[in-house]
């Protein structure tokens, strides 16, 4: 496998410098030749007889066609020590001609024809606009009703007009057309008022690509923020979940989950192409963002209020990735990069034996070890003869020797590689038709992105893990480790349209393939035994999780306009399956031989009870259907003369969702085997089961081997009005029937704990009527006063009411939930939107919800061990408000006479918010007949939400010169509550981390050939996360005896902090506390800290 690694590294590194060398030598040898100084003159001669005089004067060979040449006549010029390079444009100006130097001679030729196509919409209404006359040279074209457009010119840089009845000539500057390239121009188009036809807008061509998002956003019904593929590459992001922080009041979590406005995952909605996405998480309400690579985005938009004809519910917002469809023009690239992280590179990599196919993200079956139809052993006891159990030890050697692959066990040492990533993408478009009016076309794109990671965790003291050192200056006591990473991830595109006047067809194609396995390594002492003179030594805590992760969708949607009425529809399906085989779990205890200490050994468990063990290989698989459906048509009207329209539609969405888990521990009935000196790959031998007492087998139990099965409808229907009620105020209203159910087929458990664990789900309100207004006033041009109000519900996954627990390695605790309802969220919004230019902002909005049973992720100790369980359940009610900011803008506003100036771009957003919580305790009571009943006791102090970041921000400042471009970007996420509880002795919070990115990038080759080189987390700022320890806070006075403290006493009732501390990270002193006389720190105890490492990426890609 390291010999496979090297190939593919050293085949990336040479196709890169290989087009590297190629586009610098070309450029070299072609930037010397006609750089040349000579003197010569020219007195209105033929061309041809003057091309060869420039030949001889030069002693340069000159190339070129007679006839070409035929017909034009040189004007009177005279050059004195001038480069011949502009001896040449001078010579050749008038003319269809142009020259190109290869190797060291010169061609005249014909200029080439490269294709500029794209769309005009209205800069006030984002409305298409029909009949507008673009013209590039001598070259035109009018748009249709699309507001698209195509034409050919000669290669060149020109400037393109753009001009319409009613509005604003517009001129876009350096639009560089090259031979057989296609340049996409939209363009956003200004009404006239007056007599204003002398005045021409002046803009360029990367201006006007941000700006027609920013148009979208300026007129869209929502409030919104979004980021455009333009923005996306000028940043150093790998994958959407890395991209979505830029923008306004969005956060992540390891670079993958989604927080918007401080609401966590499980209240934001995904759509992929219009079709929510399913979850990724088995746990948890939440899409994996790194499934989708960047480079397949056209962009993202973050919906943040609700219109009716908006599918499903959401609390934070709506992630809407939008893929390449249809192109306005044909294109071919290939790009190929080669990243290194400090951490990784050359890096020891521990992991398990890895798979042949692993570089590919293909399953070779090596993992494939455990069968299906595997026997529980829950009332078999190794100690008991054959005739009294109801399985005899041969069954179980044969069911042992069935599964085999321990000889992949073990932790095995790789050498870091560096990450690679490729790509291919193309599209075709024709025009088809009698009158070639219609629009046929395609995308495809093929990815792929190998990335190995080794996460440092200086620091683990949460969750099983000891808290603090047995004594505080001893430096040996510490918990540490290590997260490696390996994944592969392989995405394949294909959209495919077909547009007429009056008719559009869409499909849409995505499939993704990603290998992801986390390895993590974690050595320390638990809380159960601390370092002490007998446990001198600390534990590993090995935890291998494999898996294959495939994700399909596939749609199809329509528009249709049979006039006056326009109608849509579209139907999808989402296929997750997500694998995860031969996972295993393990505990190292380190012994001391011969005075040498410590030696770590694998050792099975003790056959003390069936579905236990230290030592355990499982299997989990999980696969969700998802069919959705949408259908809508909306018809103008006037009334007087304002215009309106009216519409009416409906969606489904059906789930169905099946998850299946193998948990197969291994032990033996000997407590005085040694085992622990045989390598754990030759176990297989001693599992024949020959001798029941000795031998060692695998152990299963009934609900090891088990299963969850759900499924869940979703279907609404919805009417509203968009009124153009004055030519500057816009309101857009109705109303939304929201229906669910949800039917859990089988819910077992998957420990001995959960068997008599009560799910339940009490979910009575299947209907909810929501209504939403969303208000938007323009008193001026480009300035808008937004107001929204909404109702919005947000229904719980399949499996967040499933009876199924696993320990997560990263948190220390066990994950599982006590039942989840439905929330639904009162919205408020009120914003101010102000858009100076092209591609500019300024904004500043407020926005308040109301959560009527938000679902939080809260760490409870209901054994008293200090261990602690996260637990996923409802909160009685929260309420979040706060402000955001947006600014992007050109400093050409300095010196308008400068270039440099109006390339250069600021940007940055502000996110400021507060959240209050009132929690509650869940209480089961059980009748006489059985049945049981759910009440609660609410808590009187509220507390911030789960997931809450009070304040966040980006700053940024861009260059985007003709051949140059630098990005740098700078990323701040403050403190988070990361684990909400009762207590703040189990509250975690995250500290504030800041993320500093750049980017170099630098077009060769006139634009065909890119070079990027970025740097990304520059800072290496660590993932910091704390708890506010008991010993930063005392009892009140005269609560220091129980019997005082009110009746059903809270934390607040009966705590304070002590002078210095607070909520807030405080690091604290070395001291004693209350009454012992044992040094210890006085502070809070950092939980859980994490280095990621510093990337250098460098990355080519070709346009051909």
């Amino acid at each position: 496998m390291k010999l496979n690694a090297k190939k593919v590294i050293v085949f990336t590194r040479s196709l890169c410098l290989a087009l590297a060398a190629c586009g610098i030598s070309l450029g070299t040898q072609a930037q010397n030749l006609l750089q040349k100084e000579i003197s010569i003159a020219f007195h209105k001669e033929k061309l041809d007889a003057a091309l060869k005089k420039l030949e001889a004067q030069s002693g340069i060979t000159i190339g070129f066609d007679a006839s070409s040449t035929r017909g034009f006549n040189t004007a009177e010029l005279n050059f004195n020590r001038q480069r011949l390079d502009k001896i040449l444009t001078e010579l050749l100006q008038g003319t269809d001609l142009g020259y190109k130097a290869v190797n060291n001679y010169l061609i005249i030729s014909n200029k080439g024809l490269g294709s500029v196509s794209g769309r005009v919409i209205d800069e006030e209404n984002g409305q298409p606009v029909f009949g507008a006359t673009v013209k590039i040279a001598q070259s035109g074209a009018i748009t249709d009703e699309e507001g698209r457009f195509t034409l050919r010119v000669a290669e060149g840089n020109y400037q393109a007009e753009i001009s319409s009845i009613g509005y604003t000539k517009k001129v876009i500057e350096d639009v560089k057309v090259i031979e057989n390239k296609p340049l996409n121009l939209n363009i956003t188009m200004k009404r006239s008022k007056g007599q204003l036809s002398t005045v021409v807008i002046t803009s360029s061509v990367r201006k006007e690509s941000i700006a027609s998002l920013f148009t979208q956003q300026k007129n869209a019904a929502m409030l919104s923020d979004g980021i455009s593929a333009e923005q996306i590459s000028a940043t150093p992001d790998k994958h959407i979940g890395e991209t979505l922080k830029r923008i306004t009041g969005v956060s992540t979590n390891d670079n993958k989950r989604v927080v918007v406005r401080g609401i966590a995952e499980r209240y934001n909605v995904t759509l992929l192409d219009g079709s929510v996405l399913p979850s990724t998480d088995v746990q948890d309400r939440d899409f994996e963002y790194n499934l989708i690579p960047s480079n397949l985005i056209d962009n993202v938009i973050v919906a943040k209020s609700v219109t009716p004809d908006m599918p499903f519910g959401f609390g934070g917002g709506a992630v809407q990735i939008n893929t390449k469809a249809i192109p306005s023009r044909s294109f071919t690239t290939f790009s190929a990069g080669i990243s290194v992280n400090n951490r990784v590179f050359n890096k020891d990599i521990y992991g398990y034996a890895r798979g042949k196919y692993d570089f590919l993200g293909l399953n070779d079956k090596s993992r494939n070890v455990i069968p299906g139809n595997l026997q529980p052993l829950s009332d078999y006891n190794p100690r008991l003869p054959d005739e009294q159990n109801p399985i005899s030890a041969a069954e179980v050697g044969a069911q042992n020797k069935s599964i085999g692959g321990l000889e992949r066990l073990g932790a095995r040492m790789y050498n870091g590689m560096p990450s690679q990533n490729y790509q291919l993408s193309m599209g075709r478009s024709y025009l088809v038709g009698k009158k070639k009016e219609n629009r046929f076309g395609f995308v495809g794109s093929l990815s792929y992105r190998n990335t190995q990671s080794n996460d440092y965790i200086s620091e683990i003291r949460r969750g099983q893990w000891s808290q603090r050192p047995t004594n505080y200056d001893d430096p040996k006591d510490i918990n540490t480790g290590n997260t490696y990473g390996f994944n592969t991830t392989v995405g394949l595109l294909l959209n495919t349209g077909y547009r007429s006047k009056n008719h559009q067809i869409t499909i849409h194609n995505i499939y993704t393939r990603m290998f992801d396995d986390k390895f993590n390594r974690y050595k320390g002492w638990s809380h159960e035994n601390p370092k002490n003179s007998s446990n001198l030594y600390p534990d590993i805590q090995e935890d291998d999780r494999p898996k294959f992760v495939t994700l399909l969708q596939n749609k199809i949607s329509g528009k249709h306009q049979v006039k006056p009425v326009t109608i849509k529809w579209s139907f999808a399906r989402a296929m997750l399956s997500s694998l995860e085989t031969d996972a295993v779990s393990a505990l190292l205890k380190g012994r001391e031989y011969g005075n040498k200490a410590p030696f770590y050994e694998y050792s099975p468990g003790a056959a003390s009870e069936p579905g236990f063990g230290i030592l355990h290989r499982d299997r989990y698989n999980y696969e969700e259907e998802n069919l959705s459906g949408t259908f809508s048509a909306a018809v103008p009207f006037k009334l007087g003369s304002t215009q309106h329209s009216f519409k009416v539609g409906g969606n489904f969405l059906s789930k169905h969702a099946n998850y299946k888990w193998n948990i197969l521990p291994i032990v033996t009935a000997d407590y005085t085997h040694k085992y622990n000196i045989i390598p754990i790959q030759e176990w297989g031998d001693y599992m024949t089961m020959d001798n029941p007492t000795k031998d060692i087998f695998y152990y299963p139990a009934n609900f090891s081997l088990n299963e969850f099965e759900g499924k869940s409808i979703n279907k609404a229907f919805y009417a509203m009005f968009d009124q153009k009620l004055l030519p500057n105020l816009r309101v857009v209203w109705g109303v939304r029937a929201d229906h669910f159910k949800l039917d859990t087929l089988k819910n077992a458990a998957s420990s001995k704990e959960d068997l008599t664990r009560v799910v339940m789900f009490d979910d009575s309100l299947e209907w909810y009527i929501l209504p939403s207004a969303n208000i938007t006033f323009t008193p001026v041009k480009d300035f808008n006063i937004r107001a929204s109000y909404s109702k919005s519900v947000v229904r719980p996954g399949l499996m967040e009411n499933a009876r199924f627990s696993r320990y997560n390695p990263s948190w220390g605790s066990v994950l599982k939930t006590n039942g989840v309802v439905s929330t639904l969220i009162t919205n408020y919004d009120a914003k101010l939107e102000w858009f100076p230019g092209a591609g500019e902002i300024v904004s500043a909005g407020y926005f308040y919800k109301y959560f009527d049973k938000p679902a939080e992720f809260y760490r409870d100790d209901p054994y008293n061990n200090g261990s602690g369980l996260i637990v996923v359940t409802n909160s009685d009610w929260a309420k979040v408000h706060g402000w955001e900011f947006e600014l992007r803008k050109s400093l050409g506003f300095i010196a308008q006479s400068s270039k440099i100036l109006r390339d250069i771009y600021i940007n940055g957003n502000l996110t400021l918010q507060h959240s209050v919580v009132r929690a509650r305790n869940r209480h089961i009571f059980t009748d006489a007949e059985g049945k049981d009943s759910i009440t609660y006791t609410y808590l009187k102090y509220p507390r911030a939400l789960f997931g809450q970041v009070p304040v966040l921000y980006n700053l940024g400042i861009r260059y985007m010169g003709e051949k140059l471009g630098v990005n740098v970007v700078f990323n701040h996420t403050g403190y988070k509550t990361f684990i909400t509880g009762s207590d703040p002795n189990l509250v975690e919070y995250e500290r504030p981390r800041d993320q500093l990115d750049a980017q170099l990038s630098y077009n060769l080759l006139k634009g065909k050939l890119q070079a990027k080189f970025n740097i990304s987390n520059i800072l290496d700022a660590p993932f910091r996360f704390f708890i506010n320890d008991h010993t930063t806070y005392e009892y009140k006075p005269g609560m220091e005896d129980a019997k005082n403290w009110p009746k059903n006493a809270e934390w607040q009732d009966v705590y304070r902090y002590k002078w210095g501390f607070s909520e807030k990270y405080e690091k604290g002193y070395i001291g004693t506390n209350g009454d012992s006389d044992i040094m210890q720190n006085i502070g809070d105890r950092n939980t859980f800290t994490r280095y990621t490492g510093t990337s250098f990426s460098f990355s080519l890609s070709y346009n051909f």
